[in-house]
């Protein structure tokens, strides 16, 4: 394989433990990998890792970050938020804050969010993963928070147990 910056023959090596590779490209940053082949240019230093059943190591990451026993980091969230296929606007409502605000502790840039937000986004998260029903909703939920409907001053949920059809609601303006 030639390096395709250079174009010098990339040396071959496997990652150990020992010298194990610096996965930059999920964003976080403290991922170590060992047991995949990574190829590297002698001239330019450039890495090309070969990484297989990248997806289940997604999984694996997203499942390691959501069980830390700390308030989560900006990587960690917008990695999290990444993985659940959430748009960062929408997100941004879900949760709260300002887009601009998500932004800032996503990049570093601010201090994490406090322990109710921090267990907020990782509910969320692991929501959003369960399936598309699941992401859609929560897709939709912020966007009515955008644009909420207008309630009356007294609104009620109202139902009846119906025998044939078990609990039904019933129309407030009947």
């Amino acid at each position: 394989m030639k390096c395709t910056y250079c174009g010098v023959e990339m040396q071959k090596r496997r990652a150990t433990r020992e010298h194990p590779y610096a996965y930059r490209q999920s964003g976080l940053k403290s991922v170590l990998l060992s047991g995949i082949e990574v190829f590297a240019c002698p001239k330019c230093s450039v890495e090309a890792p070969i990484i297989p059943k990248i997806a289940q190591l997604h999984e694996s990451l997203a499942d390691e970050i959501t069980h830390l026993p700390r308030l989560l980091r900006g990587d960690e969230i917008k990695f999290l938020r990444k993985h659940a296929a959430m748009p960062a606007q929408q997100f941004a409502k879900l949760i709260g804050v300002r887009p601009e605000h998500l932004s800032r502790v996503e990049n570093g840039h601010t201090r994490s969010f406090g322990k109710n937000t921090d267990r907020l986004i990782r509910a969320l998260t692991l929501t959003a993963k369960k399936g598309k029903d699941a992401r859609t909703t929560l897709l939709d939920l912020a966007d009515r928070l955008d644009h909420p409907a207008k309630q009356p001053a007294a609104f009620e949920i109202a139902y009846a147990l119906k025998p044939d059809k078990g609990w039904q609601p019933i129309d407030q303006a009947a």
